[in-house]
């Protein structure tokens, strides 16, 4: 544990937290720790060497917060939704202390060893001599609270059923508190030390240990803020896990209003805070309900299942699951009854699920009148779903192996009777007859625009002479005041284009 000396870690104060992913999900148990005190700052040991590479230090401000939270340690922090996440919290003075003490105790024998190569003695007088020094440090000593009860370590049968070596009843023998001679040790006796630390180990673990074995169910938090943070859970979740602590008969109203408090969260925390901690939590969640709660009738819920039906590209164990979540809201509103939720699971999944054939080989519409439980029914449509798609896997991999030809998708009409050069010829001819066909046609095409071209330009022409014929007719009424106007370089003298009265030659 040299990492702790170099980095000053004040060990009192400070908890190891094991099982990092390095995922988002490292914040929850960051935001479990700060709920019992201030955090100084947190550590991560990047040391290989170490048992403890990858671990978490987290360091508080105050040792107040690690006696807060020594009643849970060793604690155990998992996910409901995930259960490959789990994460370790021990106090950092328990790890450092079994492994400072073991490291001492080998430095100590190993040096007792070396004192006796020195000195030409046995090795185990050298350990009897140190052995009595120590008795006589203890007997002076004041008594401890974890004392070793001397019928624990001359008891054979308890040991065993700690897992401990065997011991000797007959040369095993308590320790007089009056007797200050060192009593004569055989080979089978100079393991008593680490026999001693395992059962005080035990002992202190069995008296630090709370009543109940099994681990505490830790709900997940909920805020009510909207939209719902990543991290959270929305109500109905967070709801079912607080009605299965509700069931636990082995918590206590006092327990449980405490874990409701610490999963809540600004502003679902400010809605009950009124309340104080002595309230029931029958009352907690009389209220949250009121706030969080879906208030929609039941009778309208049981409409929206009625109205639920299968997505596309959806599979059919997973459009069940989701008739289930509605139809649990609307028998929890009361729009149905609770002994017929699988009737109208079974009816509605029949009416809603677009595979006809699914439904016709696990004879489900004929189910109706028995149907079978949601768990059934979930396990029967995975299972289906299962073998289709191992069907299908086995399919693509059978095909696979042979490659295709390529097919050209034309179609031929000709005698049964005639040869290959001879079918050629016949379609060669057939092509250029068809060639022949579209430039005639092509000809005759071009013959009518250029027809039609050459009326349009003889209209044209004709349209444009008739003002040359009738100059006098036109101009005449145009000198009289006739709307039309004049055309560019018009003579007013003579009445004919092309020049103006300035350059007129005409004596009219």
């Amino acid at each position: 544990m040299d990492v702790i000396d170099k980095l000053s870690v004040k060990v009192p104060n400070a908890v190891l937290v094991s099982g990092l992913t390095g995922s988002d999900k490292d914040e929850e148990i960051h935001d479990f720790l700060k709920r019992y005190g201030s955090i100084n700052r947190t550590l991560r040991i990047d040391d290989p060497t170490t048992e403890f590479h990858t671990n978490l230090i987290v360091e508080y401000n105050h040792g107040t917060a690690v006696q807060a939270l020594e009643p849970l340690l060793p604690y155990t922090y998992s996910f409901p939704d995930d259960p490959y996440v789990i994460y370790h919290v021990r106090a950092l003075a328990s790890v450092y202390t079994q492994k400072v003490g073991s490291n001492v105790t080998q430095t100590y024998l190993e040096n007792l060893k070396g004192i006796a190569k020195l000195s030409g003695k046995d090795f185990e007088e050298v350990l009897k001599e140190a052995m009595s020094q120590i008795e006589e440090s203890i007997e002076g000593a004041e008594p401890s609270p974890h004392k070793i009860p001397p019928q624990l370590l001359v008891d054979a049968p308890s040991l065993v059923t700690l897992g401990l070596p065997d011991v000797d009843p007959s040369t095993a023998s308590a320790p007089s508190s009056k007797s200050k001679t060192p009593t004569n040790l055989n080979s089978s006796e100079l393991n008593p030390p680490e026999v001693q630390k395992i059962v005080v180990e035990h002992i202190v673990r069995s008296e630090d240990r709370p009543s109940h074995s099994h681990p505490a169910l830790r709900l997940r938090t909920f805020s009510g803020k909207i939209p719902r943070p990543y991290s959270e859970v929305d109500y109905d979740t967070w709801r079912s896990h607080v009605d299965l602590m509700m069931k636990d008969t082995s918590v206590s109203d006092l327990e449980r209003t405490r874990r409701i408090l610490e999963s809540l969260l600004v502003p679902a925390s400010d809605v009950i805070k009124h309340l104080g901690p002595e309230a029931p939590p029958t009352v907690y969640l009389q209220m949250l309900d009121s706030a969080f709660a879906t208030v929609e009738d039941g009778e309208e819920l049981f409409v929206r299942f009625m109205g639920t039906l299968q997505d596309s590209g959806e599979k059919p164990s997973t459009y069940l699951q989701r008739l289930q979540v509605a139809l649990g809201n609307a028998v929890r509103r009361g729009g149905v009854a609770a002994q017929d939720s699988d009737k109208h699971l079974l009816r509605q999944f029949c009416r809603g699920c677009w595979d006809n054939v699914l439904l016709a080989d696990l004879h489900l519409e004929q189910k109706k009148q028995t149907p079978p439980s949601f768990a059934e029914l979930l396990l029967l449509l995975r299972t289906e779903e299962d073998r289709q798609e191992a069907k299908v896997m086995r399919m693509k991999q059978h095909l696979g192996t042979t490659k295709q030809k390529a097919v050209s998708h034309v179609q031929s009409v000709y005698e049964c009777g005639e040869t290959k050069a001879e079918f050629d010829a016949n379609s060669i001819h057939e092509l250029r007859k068809q060639v022949a066909d579209l430039k005639s046609q092509l000809t005759s095409l071009m013959k009518k625009k250029k027809t039609t071209s050459s009326k349009r330009e003889t209209s044209k022409m004709t349209e444009t002479q008739k003002p040359d014929h009738a100059n006098t007719e036109i101009n005449l009424p145009s000198h009289k005041g006739a709307t039309s106007k004049p055309k560019p370089w018009y003579c007013f003298r003579c009445g004919e284009d092309g020049h103006i009265v300035v350059t007129c030659e005409s004596d009219n």
